[in-house]
């Protein structure tokens, strides 16, 4: 079961049999441990999943071979106990088929992943080799078109977090268009927004970790990690403001009105940093 979640970004990728040939695996290990349970307060996949592309390949190794001193924080008997492996079964599962484990322990899709460390290295100015910059502007708006639900307030932080790299304005035509359509479906489907928290939450001040918020939350696994750990802030605000329809309307407002003065008077280089 370890070996499979660590293969689980390149299963991901590979689609068609492949998927379904280790999906079935991970849902036969759940029926065989379905009913057991242990004693142990926490386990290993409650970890980060940086953590456990870190630590599993030195654990199989300890455990394959019973001569090398275990070192590892969690003992070997919780690593082996039916909740470890349940646990990392639904981990399996809920990857390869979004909703079939809904207890499974949270895990930002590869994909969102992916389309994370991309958008990270054309705001920092250093695109990955390859990266078609309008492209992947453009696909952000694309996806904030086609957003709806719990996900939308993730996609709407994503694509305003762009319109404070003045790059934006600049990638090109579909880029632009894009997200001024996506900005405008987002507002169409957030009519009359009710909202009862005391105040609105505060965005990071950097476009890459407002970026790294944001897409976290458009996924329920990305929200899940958000919630759990919070990553890409120190002091991360709480979930359930940032997901506040009055909080998406409002930020979908002001970033469409910044988007469009953008290209009505681009300004000169590149920044990062927030309104």
């Amino acid at each position: 079961m370890f070996g499979l979640v660590l293969m689980l970004p390149y299963t991901e990728q590979a689609g068609g049999d492949v998927t379904r040939v280790v999906a079935d695996a991970a849902q036969a290990v759940r029926r065989e441990r379905a009913g057991q349970s242990c004693g142990h307060a926490e386990h290993p996949f409650d970890e980060q999943w940086e953590d456990l592309v870190d630590t599993l390949p030195d654990v199989l190794r300890m455990l394959a071979d019973d001569s090398i001193e275990w070192w590892e924080n969690y003992p070997q008997e919780q690593w082996l106990c039916p909740r470890t492996v349940d646990g990392f079964a639904a981990m399996v599962l809920e990857a390869l088929e979004p909703g079939s484990a809904t207890d499974a322990p949270p895990l930002l899709p590869f994909a969102a992943q992916r389309r994370l460390d991309t958008l990270t290295a054309v705001l920092e100015g250093y695109p990955q080799p390859g990266t078609d910059v309008g492209e992947e502007v453009a696909d952000v708006g694309k996806a904030l078109s086609g957003a709806e639900g719990e996900g939308r307030a993730g996609h709407v932080i994503t694509a305003a977090a762009l319109t404070w790299w003045a790059g934006t304005a600049n990638s090109s035509d579909e880029a632009y268009d894009a997200l001024v359509q996506g900005f405008e479906l987002a507002l169409a489907g957030l009519a009359d927004p009710v909202c009862t928290h005391d105040q609105r939450p505060a965005l990071p001040r950097w476009a890459t970790a407002a970026v790294c918020v944001g897409i976290h939350l458009t996924t329920a696994g990305g929200r899940g990690v958000y919630e759990r750990h919070g990553p890409c802030l120190k002091n991360p605000p709480p979930l359930e403001p940032l997901l506040c329809p009055a909080f998406t309307a409002s930020l979908a407002r002001d970033s469409l009105i910044r988007l469009r003065a953008m290209r009505a008077e681009p300004q000169p280089g590149r920044t990062e940093e927030g309104p």
